[in-house]
């Protein structure tokens, strides 16, 4: 039906095909007639195995089977029962173009501090490191899998002593009566279950699917630990410029405290407005320890990233005075579909589909008759005693079938079983994709919105200064009262702290394009 999808399996992006169609699980296609010459072909060289030829034959179907997909590699592709969901044609809230663009994206920061660090976290970094570990490891898991399949060579020696035991005595070879004789063997066994019916096929894509897969995750750490230390350095020079926006409101705060006191004890001022100006003060001390914290935890949480011990990096994190926080935003590519293909989650959802696809192969290839081949040499000779009058040497070939008959089904659920796993590999695959699509248009969203309070904070910041310089030239002349200037004083701290706060998210939206949309050009 038109519902029903077969899955191109080792192109980027799943490709959608009529079920009529058959796809082969990254091999050649093999038509029916072309498998009857092959196994024709296999039954003459089976026939034509002798003692002395068939070790050199299982070699040579050994290199075959390595060589390509041996059997029907068509019969592992299995069916996707959902249609792709089509892509917007462009996103929503697009920002201008900027003038310049850096690779190394984080530089635009110029911050040398933060290129340091970056540089020292994309080599020591310990997620960086352990997802470098998993590639390795999904590697070397896909070299034995691959050397699974190849033909094995193994050699053996026995040696075996006889003994005579009482007046019994044991005769040699020449007829000379000897006390003990002492016989060796060696083997040269060689053994291959050949890969028919797109095991080595299935096999072979499951591989490189799942190495394909690790190396996304690699990339993928590298992104995410750049956004995040980029996000956390952000977080601390925004703490402690906001620290330091307090601990200069505390000392103005205590100035105007220790001004009112005088001032009413000289009657010049009411005690409503003396304990209006020390409850002002002390509000602002209230808030420096929790200001404090928020710079002891954004010190920690870039020494964790950064891979050592917290507390290591405070001299190097130093306060920055009127710390600049850059915000331009990168050239992001406006088609959604060229954004979704340079996903690395995309594309470990699609990594994942391969390989649960390749599973779905080896469970129907396990349906078929299995055929294994034994080759053995053996010599063996006498060592002592001469038990033998010459060595002896045999070899033997050994073919054998397995045919699948009857087993209750078990072998029928199991291929259900993979199928099952890869439908939900592909429904993962789906929303994947749909989350990307949304969170590009949210990070481009939350891009927009930030630049907008961005601007109103300054705005804000710019009007409460115009009303404190008024207030304290009033009050200086005697036009304005204490509780003026108090209330002016505190609306100018506080439209500096959420100028200051509005200004560090839009650096953290920007962030958030440069990890959202990592692989554009550009970044």
């Amino acid at each position: 039906s038109d519902s029903e999808r077969s899955f191109a399996l080792c192109g980027l992006a799943p490709e959608v095909k009529r079920s009529s169609e058959k796809t082969s699980l990254c091999g050649d296609s093999m038509s029916t007639s072309a498998l009857g010459v092959q196994m024709s072909s296999n039954k003459k060289n089976l026939r034509r195995l002798g003692l002395s030829g068939g070790l050199s034959v299982l070699i040579l179907l050994g290199g075959c089977a390595t060589g390509g997909s041996v059997g029907f590699p068509g019969m592992g592709a299995p069916k996707v029962k959902n249609p792709v969901t089509a892509l917007p044609d462009a996103f929503r809230d697009m920002p201008p173009a900027p003038a310049g663009e850096s690779a190394a994206w984080w530089s635009q920061f110029a911050d040398p501090v933060l290129d340091k660090l970056v540089r020292e976290a994309l080599s020591e970094g310990i997620s960086v490191q352990l997802a470098n570990q998993r590639l390795i490891e999904a590697r070397n898991n896909g070299r034995a899998t691959i050397a699974g399949f190849a033909p094995r060579l193994t050699a053996s020696g026995v040696a075996d002593t006889d003994y005579a035991m009482g007046d019994t005595k044991l005769t040699s070879a020449t007829g000379a009566a000897v006390e003990q004789q002492t016989t060796g063997t060696a083997a040269l066994r060689a053994t291959w279950e050949v890969p028919l019916f797109g095991r080595f096929g299935s096999a072979l894509a499951g591989a490189k699917a799942n190495e394909a897969g690790a190396r996304a995750s690699l990339e993928a750490a590298k992104i995410a630990i750049i956004a995040d230390l980029a996000a956390a350095y952000i977080d601390l020079r925004n703490a402690q410029q906001s620290l330091a926006y307090l601990q200069e409101d505390l000392a103005r705060a205590d100035a105007l405290s220790a001004i009112a006191e005088a001032r009413e004890s000289a009657g010049l001022i009411s005690l409503a407005d003396k304990g209006l100006s020390q409850g002002q003060a002390a509000q602002i001390r209230q808030r420096v320890p929790d200001a404090e914290l928020r710079v002891r935890g954004a010190l920690d949480r870039i020494a964790i990233l950064r891979g050592v011990v917290p507390g290591s990096l405070d001299q190097t994190l130093a306060p920055v005075q009127n710390f600049a926080f850059r915000s331009e935003a990168p050239l992001v590519d406006a088609v959604p579909a060229n954004f979704v293909r340079r996903r690395l989650d995309v594309a470990r959802a699609e990594q994942d589909a391969v390989l649960q696809a390749a599973g779905v192969g080896i469970a129907r290839a396990d349906l078929y008759p299995s055929l294994s081949i034994v080759g053995t040499i053996t010599s063996l000779s006498s060592l002592a005693g001469n038990p033998l009058a010459q060595t002896i040497q045999r070899g033997n070939t050994s073919p054998a079938i397995s045919i699948p008959l009857f087993d209750f089904g078990q072998r029928r659920a199991s291929l259900k079983t993979a199928d099952a796993r890869f439908q939900q590999a592909l429904l993962s695959y789906r929303s994947t994709t749909l989350n990307a699509i949304a969170e590009g248009q949210n990070a481009l969203s939350a891009y927009g919105q930030a630049q907008a309070r961005a601007k109103a904070g300054i705005d804000g910041e710019r009007a409460a200064q115009v009303r404190f310089d008024a207030t304290q030239a009033s009050f200086n002349v005697g036009l304005a009262s204490f509780k003026d200037r108090l209330e002016a004083e505190s609306a100018l701290a506080s439209a500096r702290q959420a100028r200051l706060a509005n200004q560090a998210q839009l650096s953290d939206a920007a962030i958030g394009l440069y990890r959202t949309f990592a692989g554009s050009p550009g970044i």
